[in-house]
């Protein structure tokens, strides 16, 4: 969630929230991505609407073009703190991502098996009791999380018995945790594509009624999260042959289906080889591929604009169809430009935004004019200069960016100082953070790349002295902690005690110290965090930032913080999110008991449910993360993000 500030128009400092736990994401927008899909959704926004005073969150208007919300969908692949707090490193990559971490002491433990096992148990007896909207929502979710494996009980007949409940959030809840449980038995995978066909089947499951749009769509994202998992022949074949039919058949289904589909089908597995895998995914770039190629109108282009991405996930940058899209991305993205003379081209803004993520991720390495990305990079750069949308020249940074190389650094470092300050700088520096991050996983900071480097955090910490506009100081702030360079330390920590009160900052700058690793930041940092009570915002990047320096305190501390009377849903929300990420098993047996006492709300509860299936979560980042790292969230449905309950608004 971006924080609220006097600098973005329609800025409110409300930080009340609506009372539902599936969207009551910290980290999550709060106003439409942009666009509408055809719901068919029988009341459920219109309910969750109802029982809120106001949108989840701060109040941000429609500035969507601010680089938060770009960090704060994609933020996980480079927070990695489950990670940092176990130090489970692996071959040592995230060492080498920050070579600090290997000295840094693990506080957290993770939880044992039988600690998961026992978790299971307590919240599939409440769920079986529960007659509360957010607690059901909760365990079904959670349960999800921790799979049937780590529960040892099945979940598919209990997940499946919400899909015929009159409420729509424990409906499309419901096909969600089938996709989230990651159970690939042939049960799960048939009532997944049953929903999304709507056929007799799926309309028995869905208590003799019409599969609506909003659980279809739904149930696609759930398949696609399966699909990302699955190296069975015959499962991935089933549920790419549905997610591919509903693309054959756009013209019969709302937008939100159709994108769910698109989505899906971008999360077959880029690393499965062989002759099934390889027929398979030849079949998805086909179909993803015949669709861009239909000449839809205006409107029905923000749902072509989500295969550029999609394709880009799917194809190695040096395969046959990989050049062959690649150029094609490239053609359609200059025609954007103004310098352009085509006619008849796509019109939609969001294709031109998305082509030029695509093409970050499409290209090797730009080190001189003899690479194969040379054209591309040039191309990028006359984007990022000229091109009509604002938007799509901010993406065409981030794209130099995940290109990488000597050239893209070159040319990003000589914009940072000469950019409007508090519109491209931003996105200027979250692009160096992107390239130096990478750089640093790939070990070249230290090598070759050296000077180059050198340049981006000198670039970066001069910009970061002079920067006066709030946004512009966080951007630089969590740049500068990418880097993970020493020599912004002492900068960073005296910006803080100077901007403790002012949320934009405080928040990003304390996140910054703790990418760093600045130890002697702590007790700014724990102060800073109980000052943050009412600061949701302060408050989560806070608890991040300790996180990622291993603090120790945090456990019991925000365990009791969850019991607190008259907490806000925000609060609780930072809190149960925070506690998720730490992992810590010490904090179950306070979770456990909080979410038993049926004498505190039942948001509290929801919300300690919440907690519980993070800290014994299967997986090392949250669920949705691999649908919101490479996705156009301007070209937007209502269930991939609106805010409240879109899929990438989800605890």
């Amino acid at each position: 969630m971006p924080p609220g500030n006097s600098t973005s128009p329609g800025t409110s400092n409300n930080d009340t929230l609506g009372s539902t736990v599936a969207g009551s994401s910290p980290s999550a927008p709060t106003s439409p991505a942009g666009g509408s899909g055809a719901s068919g959704a029988t009341g459920a926004t219109g309910a969750r609407a109802g029982r809120a005073a106001s949108p989840r969150g701060y109040v941000v208007g429609d500035d969507l073009g601010r680089w938060e919300f770009w960090w704060e969908f994609g933020k996980d692949p480079y927070l990695r703190l489950r990670d940092t707090l176990y130090g489970d490193r692996g071959d040592d990559a995230l060492a080498r991502w920050n070579p600090r971490l290997a000295t840094v002491k693990r506080r957290a433990i993770a939880p044992t098996a039988m600690d998961v096992t026992d978790v299971a148990v307590q919240i599939a007896k409440l769920l079986a009791k529960s007659m509360d909207r957010d607690t059901s929502s909760a365990c079904l979710l959670a349960l999800a999380k921790i799979g049937p494996k780590r529960a040892g009980f099945d979940l598919t007949d209990m997940f499946t018995r919400f899909l015929s409940r009159g409420d729509q959030e424990l409906r499309e809840s419901a096909a969600l945790s089938l996709g989230i449980s990651g159970s690939l038995d042939q049960a799960t995978v048939q009532i997944l594509t049953d929903l999304i066909e709507d056929n007799a089947r799926g309309r028995d499951l869905s208590g003799k009624s019409a599969v609506n749009e909003r659980t279809r769509a739904f149930a696609a994202f759930a398949s696609g999260l399966l699909l990302n998992r699955s190296r069975e022949a015959g499962a991935s074949m089933r549920l790419t042959r549905q997610l591919q039919t509903v693309l054959a058949q756009s013209s019969k289904h709302g937008r939100n289906l159709v994108v769910a589909a698109i989505e899906a089908m971008a999360l077959f597995p880029r690393d499965w080889d062989g002759a099934a895998a390889n027929t398979l995914r030849r079949g998805i770039v086909a179909e993803l591929g015949s669709y861009y190629d239909k000449k839809l109108g205006a409107g029905e282009q923000l749902v072509q604009a989500h295969v550029p991405t999609a394709l880009a996930r799917l194809l190695p940058s040096r395969s046959i169809h990989g050049i062959k899209w690649r150029d094609r991305f490239a053609k359609d993205l200059a025609l954007g430009l103004p310098s352009s003379s085509g006619r008849n081209v796509k019109v939609n803004h969001h294709i031109a935004q998305s082509c030029a993520l695509a093409l970050g991720s499409m290209c090797e390495p730009w080190h001189t004019e003899n690479s194969s990305s040379n054209a591309s990079g040039e191309l990028l750069i006359r984007v990022h200069q000229e091109h009509r949308d604002q938007q799509t020249r901010s993406f065409a940074a981030l794209a130099l960016a995940r290109m990488g190389g000597k050239k893209s650094m070159s040319y990003l470092v000589s914009e940072l100082s000469e950019a409007n300050k508090a519109l491209e700088q931003p996105w200027l520096a979250m692009a160096l953070g992107v390239i130096a991050a990478k750089q640093r996983a790939a070990g070249t900071h230290f090598g070759s790349d050296a000077a180059a480097y050198e340049a981006v955090t000198t670039s970066l910490l001069k910009q970061f002295k002079k920067a006066r506009n709030p946004g512009t100081i966080g951007a630089l702030a969590i740049a500068l902690g990418l880097t993970g360079t020493g020599e912004a330390r002492d900068t960073l920590r005296d910006s803080l005690v100077k901007n403790h009160k002012r949320d934009g900052i405080a928040g990003y700058v304390a996140l910054g110290l703790g990418l760093l690793q600045d130890a002697s930041a702590v007790n700014d940092l724990r102060e800073l965090r109980e000052q943050s009570s009412r600061r949701p915002f302060v408050l989560m990047q806070t608890v991040r930032a300790l996180g990622l320096l291993g603090d120790h305190t945090l456990t019991e501390q925000l365990s009791a913080e969850l019991a607190e009377p008259g907490s806000t849903v925000m609060r609780l929300a930072a809190t149960a999110t925070a506690l998720a990420q730490i992992g810590d098993r010490r904090c179950l047996p306070a979770l456990r008991a909080l979410a038993n006492n049926s004498n505190v709300t039942p948001l509290a509860q929801a919300f300690a449910v919440v907690a519980l299936g993070g800290v014994c979560d299967k997986d090392p980042l949250p669920w949705n993360a691999i649908y919101a790292n490479h996705v156009n969230y301007r070209a937007s449905t209502e269930t991939l993000t609106d805010g409240r309950s879109g899929l990438l608004d989800l605890l």
